[in-house]
């Protein structure tokens, strides 16, 4: 996992964490969570927990919660 920079795209299999912006692998042990028929990955479980209390803020307002 890494931070992304907007001005490099995402590489296949590479999502964006839509809580902290951090660059996240598919595959095993990733973790995600469905949502509207979307499949969303996280860096870690505190992304997916703050995403579950407010999906609608994330997607509306994009990554607002800066790591390390």
């Amino acid at each position: 996992m890494q931070e992304h920079h907007n001005d490099q795209p995402l590489g296949p299999g590479e999502h964006l964490d839509p809580v902290c912006g951090m660059t996240v692998q598919e595959g095993e042990g990733a973790i995600t969570l469905d949502y509207k028929d979307k499949t969303y990955y996280f860096c870690g479980t505190g992304c997916r927990r703050a995403f579950e209390k407010d999906p609608e803020k994330f997607l509306r307002e994009g990554p607002s919660i800066k790591m390390g």
